[in-house]
This record gives C-alpha cells, structure tokens and sequence, in this order.
C-alpha cells in the first residue's frame, strides 16, 4: 500500500500549498493533511473489516439454514463482535488541530506515529480476513471445526480490539502532556 501522506501532499490545491509556505501556518497545514491521511487510512482498515464482517454474516445465513443452535447463538456474538470493532476503527480518534485549544495539542511526530500505528494494523487484519474466509468457507462445506473456527476468529478480532485500543491510549497519553 503506498503511504497515504505522501498523495494527500501531493494532492494540496494552490489554496493548501499557498498555506504550507505561510510562516505560522506550516505546522496546522502538515498536521491538518496528516490527520486527512490518517482517516483515510482507518477507512481502508474499516473496508477491510467490513470484508471480516460480511463473511461472517454469510456463515451465519449457513450455519441459520442447517439449524445448527449451539452455533448460531456464538456466532450472532461474532457477527456484534465484528461490528463493534468496525465501527470503533472507523470512528476512532484522529487527534486534534493544535489552534483549537491550548490544553491539547497533538503535532506532526505524534501524528505520524498515530499514522504508523494504524498502517501496522493492516498486518493484523491480513489474518482476520484470512480467518473470516476460512469460517465462511467452513459453513457453507458444514465442516465439523466449525466451532472452532468462531472461536479463532473471536480471538483475533478481540486481539485486533484489544491492539486498536492501545492506539487510543497512546492518543490519551499525548493529550495529558
């Protein structure tokens, strides 16, 4: 994936690039496109779950239709699981313009080390999407591990939750300096 900071740089209109010379204005312009290039990084990591999530949804239509209840109920857990951990991606916290208030301030390093954290995430989400195909496929075949399956994909996905959650702490930590 190429690093978004770069395309929304080089995508600056004449207004932005005028604003990115004037002395003063340099560091909320750079902060600004970083914080562009960071939510448009947590809507592909958003898109890529939502993959994670619509494959769960097809095993769960599978797995509805053979009336398998000990299965169904975890994985109508799964299917919130997956959900939750979309949406808390896709409406985490980006930081805030370092004119707005005097109490918290966020600057370039910390934003480009938000933006790493979160470009590191695509890794982690390589095996979700791995582990969603696996359970759909699972279901549709009406695999014996089906079972087991859920109970993987639960675990990555609460990991992946749990790793998410770190960055919003690391925001937390910059804002109480």
């Amino acid at each position: 994936m190429s690093d978004i900071r770069r395309e929304v740089v080089q995508d600056r209109g004449i207004i932005k690039k005028v604003q990115a010379w004037l002395p003063g204005y340099k560091t909320y312009r750079t902060c600004e496109d970083l914080r562009i290039a960071d939510s448009l990084l947590r809507k592909e990591l958003a898109g890529k779950l939502e993959i994670v999530e619509s494959d769960v949804n097809k095993a769960r239509k599978e797995i509805a239709v053979s009336m398998e209840f000990d299965l169904i109920n975890r994985i109508g857990e799964l299917v919130n699981t997956a959900h939750k951990v979309t949406q808390k991606v896709r409406h985490a916290e980006q930081g805030y313009a370092p004119w707005i208030s005097a109490d918290v301030r966020i600057q370039e390093d910390e934003l480009n080390a938000l933006y790493e954290y979160d470009l590191s995430m695509l890794e982690h989400l390589k095996l979700l999407q791995d582990r969603s195909k696996a359970l759909r496929e699972a279901a549709d075949s009406r695999s014996v591990d089906r079972m087991e399956k859920i109970r993987q994909l639960r675990t990555e996905l609460e990991s992946f939750e749990r790793d998410f959650g770190q960055r919003i702490s690391a925001i937390t930590r910059v804002a109480q300096k």
